[in-house]
């Protein structure tokens, strides 16, 4: 049993977008390296702008994973199956770079604490466990779930891009290198198309069960 056409679509072109994304931020690391790419998003900024991103870095937390429940318990309810597989892949992919592979990685504010702009509404800045960025892996993962599951035509576009602000927020508030962002949406698409692989053989065997249990002709 292949996923529905129709939000299969919606994913891949969800999909399709963040590697687009991801792509230009890779061109702009590679133009600029790793240190003026991020100084050059964090030394750009305004007072309405600190509180703007303060507020998107917290989508990346939590906040985007309350639509994707409640859409899923009330609308479709097998899909929380694919929210929490999704949501603890996610996880432990991040904790695993973080901790394991890149354990104690410096952020901006280690690295270049003469350089970086400490952001006046950030009430707790981090130091060290840099790559790759978890708020950014969690607002793609969810994006991408949402662009599946909400059958809109901006959905595959609309989703993505907020959690690409959701990345960028982690850079202008010093708290990610551009490369952690970039790491990050690789997650999320890793994570979601998983998730979804799982959602699919569970519906195959949600209809499978159902044809065994159904009457038998006599």
């Amino acid at each position: 049993m292949r996923l529905p056409r129709e939000e299969y679509n919606h994913f891949l072109k969800a999909v399709f977008f963040s590697i687009v994304i991801a792509l230009l931020l890779a061109t702009f690391v590679a133009i600029y390296g790793k240190d003026k790419s991020f100084l050059m998003v964090n030394g750009h900024y305004s007072v309405e702008a600190d509180y703007f991103f303060n507020w998107m870095t917290f989508l990346g937390e939590w906040l985007l994973w309350v639509p994707l429940f409640v859409y899923a318990l009330f609308y479709k309810r097998d899909f929380l199956i694919a929210a929490f597989v999704a949501l603890a892949l996610c996880s432990l992919i991040t904790f695993l770079f973080k901790q394991v592979v890149f354990p104690g990685q410096p952020r901006p504010l280690r690295l270049l604490h003469d350089l970086a702009r400490v952001v006046p509404v950030v009430k707790h800045n981090n130091y060290v466990n840099s790559f790759p960025s978890g708020h950014t892996s969690t607002a793609f993962t969810t994006s991408l779930l949402l662009a599946f599951i909400v059958h809109r035509k901006w959905a595959p576009y609309v989703f993505p891009l907020i959690a690409f602000l959701v990345g960028y927020s982690r850079v202008y508030l010093a708290q990610h290198f551009v490369t952690d962002v970039l790491a990050g949406i690789f997650v999320g698409i890793v994570s979601s198309y998983c998730a979804l692989l799982v959602y699919e053989r569970f519906q195959k065997k949600k209809a499978t069960v159902g044809r065994d249990s159904s009457p038998k002709d006599v």
